[in-house]
This record gives C-alpha cells, sequence and structure tokens, in this order.
C-alpha cells in the first residue's frame, strides 16, 4: 500500500480506477504473521481491500488482477521486475503498489515500440513481446487478457507520446476491435492506423472507430490488408464495393489499404450516409457518369429463340403472379432454383431518394426473404445454408415459390424490362432435366426488370436468368401450353432503380479528359496531367507525387525515377 498522503502517478491512479490491479493482501512478517508495524486504520482498510478491492458491496464485480489466470508462471511466489514484484504470495512487502509495477512494465513496453523520428508506435504481434511475456501480461484482444489494458496503454500513449500520428496494430489476431474502444479519446489525433493481418470479417467491425463521441476524426489512411473482410471481397471481386463502405464509415479517408482514395470513390460513398434532401442529386456527392466503352443497346434474342421467348415468358409471369402451384409442369424434374438478395441500393437510385419519394417503398422490407435463405455467396459463408438455400426438383421449387411474396408484373409495358436470350449447346454445360434425358441445346434467358410486391404495393427491381430446354412430346409441359421447360431459375432482387439504365444510349461512350481534381488549381491540374504522362502514374498518384515535392515538376521526375529505381512504389500507382 503507498504511505498516507503518498499521490501515485496519474496513469497509476488510472489503472487503478479501471481495475487493472492485482488483490491487495494483508503483508506478512518473516514468521508469516501480520506485519506488527501497520496501525489499525491501515489492517482495517487493506481488509476491506481483500474483501472488495474497489470498495464495493452486495456482490459488485470485483477487481481484476491484470495477471491472473494468465499463465502457469502466474503460480510462481514472484516474477521479479527490478527491485519490486508482479506475482502474488512474496514474504516481503514491495515499497511500491503492485499497480505501479504494471505502470512501470507497460511504459518501458511503449518506450520499447516508439520511433520518434516518424511519429509511430508499432504494436504489432504484441502477444511475442518479450517484455509483456517477462511480466506475465497477455497482450490486449489475446484470450484471458484483462479487457481494460487496452484502455491503459491509449492513456500511457497519450501521455507519453504527444506526437503520436501512426499507431500500428498488425499481426495480433484481432477479431474484434473491442481493446480500440477508447483509443479515440486519448489519441484523439491519430492520423494513421494499419490493422493489418488480423481477423477481422465485416466492414461493421469498424463501427467503434468511425463513432461521433470516440471516434478518430483526424484519421486519413486506414490499412486492412490481410483480414477477411478485405481478402473475401478480393476473392469474390468485390473490391469497389468493400472499399466503398469502408469510406462510407470514414468518409476524409486519403489512403485504404496503400490506395490513394478517388474523388469518384469518395462521391459514391457518400451515397450511402444519408444526405438531406437539398443534397440529394448525384452531382451534390459529385459523382459523374462513367463512361462506358461500349455503347448501351436495347435487348437482342436470337433468332431461332424469337418465338419461343416472349411466349415462354408472358405465360410464365402471368402464372407466377396468379398460382404458382400452376408452375409445377414447366420446372423439369432435374431443376434447381435459387434467389439472392442484393440489399445495397443502386448509388443513382439512393441519390434520387426513390425510396422517399416513392410511394409505399418504406414500406417493402427484406426480412421474409432473409428468413427464407438468401443465396447471396458474398454475405453468406457457411456451406450448410448455402445447401439449404438451393432447391431441387419440381415439387420442391413450386412449394417454395409459394412462400415467396405475392407480386404483379408490369406485363403490358415492355418498357419496363430488357430481354437478352441466346441458343447454348449442351456438350459442356451437360444439363439434364430429368435422371435419363439430356437436351441437345439449351436456350438462356435473361430478364432484367421489376415487379409490385403485394400487400404494400412497394416496387422491386429484378433479374433473373432461366436455362431452359425443348419441352418433350406428350408431356404434361407441352399439353399445358409450354414450349419449354426449366432447367435453372436464378433470381436476384435489388431495390427499385429506374429502368431508363437499361435503355439505349442512356450513358455517356467514349474515352474522356479526366475532369478536374477538387482543390486543384487549372495549373496544377494541367502539371498533374503532364506528370502522369510522362511517368504512366494514375492521376491521384501524380497529385501525391506532386504535392509531396512542393509542386515542383524536376524535383517530382526526379523522386519519382529514384523511388522507381528502388522498386518502392506499389503497381497500382500505375495506369494499366
Amino acid at each position: 500500500m503507498p504511505k498516507r498522503g503518498h499521490r501515485q502517478p496519474l496513469a497509476a491512479r488510472a489503472l487503478r480506477g479501471a481495475g487493472l490491479m492485482e488483490d491487495m493482501s494483508m503483508p506478512l512478517d518473516d514468521e508469516g504473521g501480520a506485519d506488527t508495524g501497520l496501525t489499525r486504520a491501515q489492517r482495517r482498510k487493506m481488509a476491506r481491500a481483500a474483501a472488495d478491492p474497489v470498495g464495493r458491496r452486495g456482490g459488485a464485480r470485483r477487481a481484476m488482477n491484470v495477471n491472473a489466470g494468465a499463465r502457469p508462471a502466474n503460480q510462481r511466489p514472484s516474477a521479479a521486475l527490478g527491485s519490486h514484484t508482479i506475482g502474488r504470495g512474496g514474504h516481503s512487502a514491495p515499497d511500491v503498489a503492485p499497480t505501479t509495477n504494471v505502470v512501470a512494465t507497460l511504459r518501458r513496453f511503449l518506450e520499447s515500440r516508439w520511433d520518434a523520428g516518424a511519429g509511430l508506435l508499432n504494436l504489432a504481434q504484441m502477444a511475442d513481446d518479450p517484455i509483456l511475456s517477462e511480466a506475465n501480461i497477455r497482450a490486449p484482444g489475446a484470450p484471458g487478457a484483462h479487457r481494460d489494458l487496452g484502455t491503459a496503454l491509449w492513456k500511457l500513449s497519450g501521455e507519453m507520446f504527444p506526437t503520436l500520428t501512426t499507431l500500428s496494430l498488425a499481426g495480433n489476431a484481432w477479431t474484434s476491435l473491442q481493446p480500440l474502444t477508447t483509443l479515440g479519446q486519448y489519441v484523439p489525433s491519430l492520423a494513421n492506423l494499419s490493422l493489418e493481418r488480423n481477423e477481422l470479417r465485416w466492414v461493421r467491425d469498424l463501427d467503434m472507430l468511425a463513432s461521433k463521441k470516440h471516434g478518430l476524426p483526424n484519421l486519413r489512411e486506414l490499412v486492412l490488408l490481410g483480414n477477411p473482410v478485405q481478402t473475401t471481397a478480393l476473392e469474390s471481386s468485390n473490391e469497389d464495393g468493400y472499399r466503398r463502405d469502408v469510406l462510407a464509415k470514414f468518409p476524409d479517408l486519403h489512403i485504404l489499404d496503400m490506395k490513394p482514395v478517388t474523388d469518384v470513390e469518395k462521391g459514391f460513398a457518400q451515397l450511402f450516409r444519408g444526405r438531406s434532401s437539398a443534397r440529394a442529386g448525384p452531382e451534390a456527392a459529385q459523382v459523374p457518369l462513367r463512361r462506358f466503352p461500349l455503347q448501351v443497346r436495347a435487348g437482342f434474342v436470337d433468332g431461332d429463340a424469337a418465338q419461343v421467348v416472349p411466349e415462354f415468358l408472358s405465360h410464365f409471369f402471368s402464372v407466377y403472379d396468379e398460382d404458382r402451384a400452376r408452375l409445377a409442369p414447366v420446372y423439369s424434374a432435374n431443376a434447381r432454383f435459387s434467389y439472392c438478395i442484393n440489399a445495397s441500393p443502386p448509388p443513382r437510385a439512393r441519390a434520387e431518394r426513390l425510396v422517399h419519394t416513392m410511394p409505399h417503398q418504406k414500406d417493402l422490407t427484406f426480412d421474409k426473404y432473409m428468413d427464407l435463405g438468401s443465396r447471396n455467396i458474398l454475405r453468406t459463408h457457411n456451406t450448410k445454408s448455402l445447401l439449404r438455400s438451393l432447391h431441387h426438383g419440381s415439387d420442391a421449387i413450386v412449394a417454395f415459390l409459394q412462400r415467396l411474396p405475392s407480386t404483379k408484373h408490369p406485363l403490358t409495358d415492355a418498357s419496363r424490362f430488357v430481354v437478352d436470350a441466346w441458343l447454348l449447346p449442351n456438350v459442356d454445360v451437360r444439363a439434364q432435366t430429368s435422371a435419363a434425358e439430356r437436351p441437345d441445346a439449351l436456350l438462356f434467358i435473361s430478364v432484367h426488370g421489376e415487379f409490385t410486391e403485394l400487400p404494400t404495393q412497394g416496387v422491386r427491381s429484378f433479374d433473373r436468368a432461366f436455362i431452359v430446354a425443348p419441352a418433350a412430346p406428350l408431356t404434361s409441359a407441352t399439353q399445358q401450353g409450354w414450349p419449354c421447360v426449366i432447367v435453372s431459375d436464378a433470381l436476384t432482387l435489388r431495390h427499385y432503380s429506374r429502368p431508363a439504365a437499361f435503355q439505349p444510349d442512356s450513358l455517356p461512350t467514349g474515352d474522356a479528359a479526366p475532369a478536374p481534381l477538387p482543390g486543384l488549381t487549372p495549373e496544377q491540374h494541367a502539371m498533374a496531367l503532364q506528370l502522369a504522362a510522362q511517368t504512366r502514374l494514375t492521376c491521384p498518384f501524380a497529385v501525391q507525387c506532386l504535392s509531396e515535392n512542393a509542386w515542383d515538376m524536376p524535383r517530382a521526375l526526379a523522386n519519382f525515377a529514384t523511388l522507381q529505381a528502388a522498386g518502392t512504389i506499389p503497381a497500382e500507382a500505375f495506369a494499366t
């Protein structure tokens, strides 16, 4: 116990208040008896501390020992740390409180990881640090670690390193960011954060860093490379969606995963942050229309399928709306059906605020569809769930379709749909309509359209991909007027977006000069284009190169040549 009137350091008092202290038992003399050198008041105070170290009664949570249960070494009589002890059970009373020993250890650990010149605190792979291991302190986020140890580290870091701007937490195997709950409170000026090679699976795991109260308002660079949330997006070709979701939480980022954030990325991310009606349009979000290399044209149908496709689709959607039980003959015995939910509103539909301006759209939810099992492989990674969401055979498919909400397709308005169809040889597909029948040719039909969902009267957009085969003579399908039977049916449901996107010439085509970046003067924009042309750098990297060289073109070219010779320029900095 510290002597009466002695004030512990600020960090030590904070640690004690957070519960980062050992349970303090009564000091023993060499004989094992009570130390008679203490006053009666001191002995009563120590007895209360032993019974309830934080002074609470009635079953309140006891203060936790930072070393308790950390490893078998904790069971030794003591773990030497200088002239004091951090373990329990020693025979001589330390002259400094055990909390102070923990503080001293954490300070020594942080000092060993500090790079003052770079303003960098490197806390990568803390579980392997010898200083923490020697003191039997488990790293934040590790199994058995004290939950308030992170708070202690950030408080000490803020006090010890006022110039801290860069923090690396790579390789700590974190599945959540609970250890960072108070990071923004104690290190609010942090500008660069690396969470590389952890185990974060979802963008929502970053929410606490984006909170308004204790977030990181000055964060400009974030690295998530090597986390499942990033690698899964890369493997599924959804890097754009992943970056958009991260930027929606951190709109002021300049660099994400070591790639500069483009102006277009920022604009699209802003569309997902909720905007006032006065600034709802794509122009307000600075999202230019992308120029497509090919002209958007009307849907096409192979000549051989021109008679089959309209008849099949009009019959199918009419029956689908009226009585789905009558669809049984059109699904072959070996048919497959699945549906996928894309719950992210299209950026321009969100910019137009269709959910808010169209009647009944707010009444729509995806809850029932989700309960029935969406087969969205970007969202569902459980193999059993994916298998359960795939339906086999006519009876099973029709029974499932009857559980989906009722619909009404606008079949009298062809402008609400776009259809593409072409013949598909079955040599490589090897699709079968039954266990013994394999047709020679198939027909692939892609439909983009919309429907009204009942009873809400809200409107959804959808994509539907059919693979169909000719209906065999004298079967139930031919007898009920079906020209073909379905081998595969894949349905994608989306928020409503206007059919104008599918209309011919709806998007600009051809090459265009890049638009001036915000915040640049015309002269700076011209210099960036010139540097990009000479070095093959992308425009954002060219701007970064010039800005870091005081917009001195010769100096920027010289430094570029030096970095290129050293091989330190990332491949993504160059235009393809």
